[in-house]
């Protein structure tokens, strides 16, 4: 396949996968937001997609156990690059190209430490907070739902 792209050159950097987490989690609205206001867009070019399919999902019931499929799940994923330096890459869960497309041109910027700096700040950061507002959120939600039980010893 042309532009071909090795998967350890892709995912060497955990700051990368940091951002790239917070980019492949964010809501679709907050991310389209934040980049319609973003003022230095580059021009870029779509290397692949976006474009979506599905994986395969495997899991692990305890420790010990060894894995199975669970089931499949939708990805879109695109890759970009522009001016000709780095490649942005994205995978998102469900179907959501404008989303992939999006996550793939910042995260090909991220990659320039000149404006790594600004994008953290006026993108990262704030979609960082509104996951872990909507986490605590459900967090208190899914709370205030516990049941306590506990057993009574008699007294023989």
């Amino acid at each position: 396949m042309k532009n071909r792209i090795a998967a350890d050159a892709l995912w060497n950097d955990e700051e990368r996968r940091q951002w790239m987490s917070v980019l492949a989690e964010a809501e679709t609205d907050d991310l389209e937001a934040l980049w319609d206001r973003l003022q230095d867009k580059p021009s870029y070019t779509v290397l692949h997609g976006p474009e979506t399919g599905l994986i395969m999902v495997q899991a692990r019931i305890g420790t010990m156990s060894g894995l199975f499929y669970l089931g499949e799940a939708t990805v879109t994923k695109c890759f970009v690059t522009f001016d000709g330096q780095g490649i942005g890459a994205a995978f998102i869960l469900g179907r959501r190209p404008r989303h992939a497309e999006i996550a793939a041109v910042l995260d090909a910027m991220l990659q320039d430490p000149s404006k790594r700096g600004h994008l953290m700040a006026s993108i990262i950061r704030p979609l960082d907070s509104r996951r872990q507002e909507a986490e605590r959120l459900e967090a208190a939600r899914a709370a205030s739902t516990r049941v306590e039980f506990f057993t009574m010893v008699r007294g023989e």
